[in-house]
This record gives structure tokens, C-alpha cells and sequence, in this order.
């Protein structure tokens, strides 16, 4: 099948839209024949002319711009079935203007923004995210030992790990309660952001570890954590199904997390899997996890491998384009 992917291309993203873009093309290409296209160049028509898709696939948060930018290039290629991806979708700018711009399907995670698509008379499928299950992979003791005294992290302490960006946005501050004693946070930010550095600088006085530099390897990250928590609430800061539970999961770590986004739909509470629904869960859950809970976390994620996402991303493409065969 020919498949354009239009997003943002880039070789080592490092924000969750581009990394699903990223993965996405790569796994499609394993079996199809894939052009990949940057955001910024669809106005470039010729290219996908001379392609002759039979899939225009946008990988957008996306806003009433970018389903307008999609629907005009599928009016230009009326052959080519047109699919977006809606991982981190700005509902509010949904209104009825919205519903002109109708591709032939959306791809959603979380319920809620499933069905403010579909009253808007959108055609939807149900997609989650994936992660690389080869690479973020569960560690012994041993190991984490051992990269515990690589980066310099007290062998004694209980980490508990949180990735993304660092502004308050994402209810890092919370963390900051949890800090202390036989327990450490480490935050892991991005360098491609500036983030607030008045938060980072509040965190690192009560005794949280922020880093804010590239690390390539950041299976090392996950693999010296004892546990993973996902604090924020406010849907505009992060993906509906947020990349670093996956990963968090896939390495088989104890995960805390608010019932944030697509997270509900696609896991179920246990199996060191717990969701804080309070500020004030977040130690009771922290308490569990570091107790005695059998933790599986990675046997829960593994169906959502990019592998098995792809696989099927193919039956939604071929229920899409069935249709437009003569």
C-alpha cells in the first residue's frame, strides 16, 4: 500500500508527537511502500501527485488549522482515503466549523474525545499509542545498581521517576511532597524546552533531582527507577496516552498515575498499575508500590508494542480503502 505520513519528521525526536510520527514511518515502511512528508511542505503538491497515495495520514495534535490543512490536500487527492491521528487534540477549538473539515477518519484514545469527534459527525477509530518493547526492557538488581552509580543516584534510596516537561502545567509540585526521607525524585525534562525554571529551581530546593540534558539512553533512566508517576491533569500539557507510561510500563515498573486521558480506557488498575484519583493518593499508592506488590506491569503494555499498533493501523487501512476500489 502507498501511505503518505505527514507530520514532523525528525531523526531523534524528542516530544511525543514527533516520536509517534517517527515510530509510525518506521514500522509502516517494514510493509508498505511509505513517503514521509513534513507539516510544512503539504503545499508542495507535486511530490504526492507523482506518489499517487492511497493513504494521506497526518500525524497532528490536531487544531481546526490542521484538519483544515487535511481536508484541502484531500480535496486535491480525491483518490487517497485521508486519515489524521489525534493524539493531544484541542477540543475546545472543535466547534460545528470543525465539522466542514471531515477526513475520512480520526484516529482517538480517549473516550471523551472520541465522542466529541463523533457528535461533530466524524468517523473515528480507536488507536493507542505504542512504545519499543525491545528497548525499554525490565533490569536486575544488579544493573540497576550498577547505572544507579553511573549517574550518581544513592544505591538506598527509592526513586521515583517522572519524564517530560518541566513547568507547572504538568502538577510537578506535587512530587515535591513525596521527596525526602528513603525516597527521591528525579524529574527528567527536555532539552528541546526551556521549561520554568522557577519550578525547576523550587523542585531542586526540596531535594528533587531535575535534569534537563539529552541522555540518548533513556531505557537507563527508567531501568535505575524503582517506580513511575504520572501527576498531571490538565489535558493541554501532555498526549492522551502518554509515551513514558508506556515506556515505564514496558520496563516493568510500578506506575502511580492520574486517570489521565486514553490511560483508563486502555489499562486496568493492578499488577503495580495503581491510579491516584487525589493529590492525596499519591502516598498512599507510593506506599504500596514500595511494599510487597507483584508488580506486571510490562505483561499489561505488551499489545501496545508500535508492532502490534501498526499491525493494526493495517486492518484500518484496509477497511478504509475497501470502499474506494472499483
Amino acid at each position: 500500500m502507498r501511505i503518505s505520513l505527514v507530520g514532523h519528521h525528525v531523526d531523534h525526536p524528542d516530544e511525543a508527537v514527533r516520536k509517534i510520527t517517527y515510530h509510525l514511518a518506521e514500522e509502516l515502511a517494514r510493509r508498505h511502500n511509505v513517503k514521509p512528508m513534513n507539516v510544512w511542505d503539504v503545499t508542495s503538491r507535486r511530490g504526492i501527485r507523482e506518489f499517487k497515495p492511497e493513504i494521506i495520514h497526518f500525524v497532528l495534535s490536531p487544531t481546526l488549522q490542521g484538519l483544515a490543512v487535511a481536508k484541502a490536500l484531500s480535496l486535491a487527492h480525491r483518490s487517497a482515503a485521508t486519515v489524521v491521528s489525534a493524539p493531544h487534540p484541542n477540543l475546545s477549538s472543535m466547534g460545528r466549523l470543525a465539522s466542514w473539515f471531515k477526513p475520512d477518519l480520526v484516529l482517538v484514545q480517549a473516550e471523551d474525545s472520541e465522542r466529541r469527534f463523533r457528535s461533530l459527525g466524524f468517523r473515528t477509530e480507536y488507536l493507542p499509542n505504542g512504545v519499543d518493547t525491545a528497548r525499554f526492557v525490565p533490569v536486575d538488581n544488579s544493573t540497576k545498581k550498577h547505572l544507579r552509580e553511573k549517574y550518581e543516584i544513592d544505591t538506598d534510596k527509592f526513586v521515583i521517576l517522572h519524564v517530560g516537561a518541566v513547568n507547572r502545567g504538568r502538577n510537578l509540585e506535587s512530587l515535591q511532597r513525596v521527596q525526602g526521607g528513603g525516597v527521591q525524585v528525579l524529574i527528567l525534562g527536555r532539552a528541546s524546552e526551556r521549561g520554568d525554571a522557577r519550578l525547576g529551581a523550587e523542585l531542586r530546593q526540596s531535594g528533587c533531582l531535575v535534569w534537563t540534558d539529552y541522555i540518548a539512553s533513556l531505557e537507563e533512566i527508567y531501568a535505575l527507577s524503582d517506580c513511575y508517576v504520572f501527576p498531571t491533569t490538565h489535558r493541554r500539557y501532555c498526549v492522551e496516552m502518554p509515551l513514558s507510561v508506556l515506556e515505564a510500563m514496558s520496563c516493568n515498573l510500578p506506575v502511580v498515575t492520574t486517570r489521565f486521558g486514553a490511560l483508563p480506557r486502555a489499562f486496568e488498575e493492578g499488577g503495580g498499575f495503581l491510579f491516584a484519583d487525589a493529590e492525596d493518593d499519591l502516598s498512599r499508592c507510593l506506599h504500596a508500590v514500595n511494599g510487597d506488590l507483584e508488580t506486571r506491569t510490562r505483561d499489561k503494555v505488551l499489545s501496545c508494542s508500535w508492532d502490534s499498533v501498526s499491525i493494526r493501523l493495517d486492518r484500518i487501512y484496509e477497511e478504509i480503502t475497501q470502499g474506494r476500489r472499483p
